[in-house]
C-alpha cells in the first residue's frame, strides 16, 4: 500500500514537473514573439522618424527659402526704383540735349558748322632779343601755368584717368580759352566722356566745339562721334541726321568714308 502511494506521488510530482516546464517554454516563446514584434516595430519607428525629421528639414528649407525670395523680392523693388530714377533722369537729360542739338540736326552740316570765327586779338607779351637780332615774343608766367595744366591732363588722358584730366584741361581753358591747345584740350574732354560711355555728355561737349571751333580739323570727327553717341543711346534716326550732315560738308574725309557704313547699316543693305 505504501508502495503505491509513493507511485502515486511520484506520478503526480512528475505530472507538475512537466507541465512546469512546459509552461516556462511557453512563456519563453511567448517572450521571444514579443520581441521580434517590438523590435519590428522600433524599426518602423525607426523608418517613421527618419520621415518626420526629412519632412521638418524641408519644411526648414521652404521656410528658409521664402525668407530668401522675400528678402530678393525687397531688393528687386528697390532696384526697380532706382532704375527708374535713372530712366527719368536720362529722359530730362536728353530732352535738354535734344533742344540744343535740335538746330544742328535738323538743318544739316552748313547750319551746325557756321562760319569760321575771329578769335579776340591776344594781349601784348614782352619780347627779347634773339641772337639774330629778331623779336619773338616770351611766354608769361600766366601763359605757362595753363600749359602746364594742358601736358598734365594730357598725360592723365593717356592713362585712361578721365576724371582727373577733364579737371586739369578744364583749368587749362580757364585760364587760356583761346590758347592753340584749347581745341584740342576741347576735343579731349569730349572724347573722355565718349570713352567712358557717358555719351550725353560727348554729345554736348562735341558740339561745343563745332561751336566753338568751327575751323578745326576735329569738326568731321566730332559730328562722326556725335552720330555714334546717338546710336548707343537708343536713336538711330537722329544718328543718320549727324552722318549725313557729315558726309555733305565732309564728302572726302575718312571720317564720311565711316559714316556712309553706318548709315548703310541704319538704313538697310537696298538703301
Amino acid at each position: 500500500m505504501r508502495k503505491k502511494h509513493l507511485a502515486v506521488a511520484a506520478a503526480l510530482f512528475c505530472s507538475t514537473f512537466m507541465y512546469g516546464c512546459v509552461a516556462s517554454e511557453g512563456d519563453m516563446d511567448f517572450i521571444y514573439s514579443r520581441q521580434r514584434e517590438i523590435e519590428t516595430t522600433l524599426k518602423k519607428t525607426q523608418k517613421d522618424i527618419d520621415w518626420l525629421k526629412a519632412e521638418v528639414k524641408k519644411e526648414e528649407n521652404i521656410l528658409d527659402l521664402n525668407e530668401k525670395t522675400f528678402e530678393l523680392e525687397n531688393k528687386l523693388l528697390e532696384l526697380e526704383q532706382i532704375i527708374g530714377k535713372i530712366h527719368a533722369q536720362i529722359e530730362e537729360r536728353f530732352k535738354s540735349i535734344e533742344s540744343r542739338l535740335s538746330m544742328s540736326a535738323g538743318s544739316g552740316a552748313k547750319d551746325a558748322v557756321p562760319g569760321p570765327k575771329t578769335p579776340p586779338a591776344t594781349p601784348p607779351v614782352e619780347a627779347s632779343e634773339t641772337p639774330a637780332g629778331k623779336t619773338e615774343t616770351a611766354p608769361t608766367p600766366a601763359e605757362k601755368k595753363p600749359k602746364e595744366n594742358y601736358n598734365l591732363g594730357l598725360k592723365e588722358f593717356a592713362d585712361g584717368n578721365y576724371e582727373t584730366a577733364r579737371a586739369l584741361l578744364r583749368k587749362h581753358l580757364a585760364d587760356a580759352p583761346r590758347s592753340d591747345e584749347a581745341a584740342d584740350a576741347m576735343f579731349l574732354i569730349a572724347d573722355s566722356y565718349f570713352r567712358e560711355k557717358l555719351y550725353e555728355e560727348a554729345i554736348l561737349e562735341y558740339q561745343n566745339i563745332i561751336e566753338t571751333w568751327p575751323a578745326s580739323p576735329k569738326i568731321p570727327l566730332c559730328q562722326l562721334n556725335q552720330g555714334l553717341a546717338l546710336m548707343e543711346i537708343g536713336k538711330p534716326n537722329e544718328a543718320s541726321l549727324f552722318f549725313e550732315s557729315l558726309i555733305e560738308a565732309y564728302p572726302k574725309s575718312p571720317e564720311a568714308a565711316e559714316a556712309k557704313k553706318h548709315l548703310k547699316n541704319l538704313s538697310g543693305p537696298e538703301q
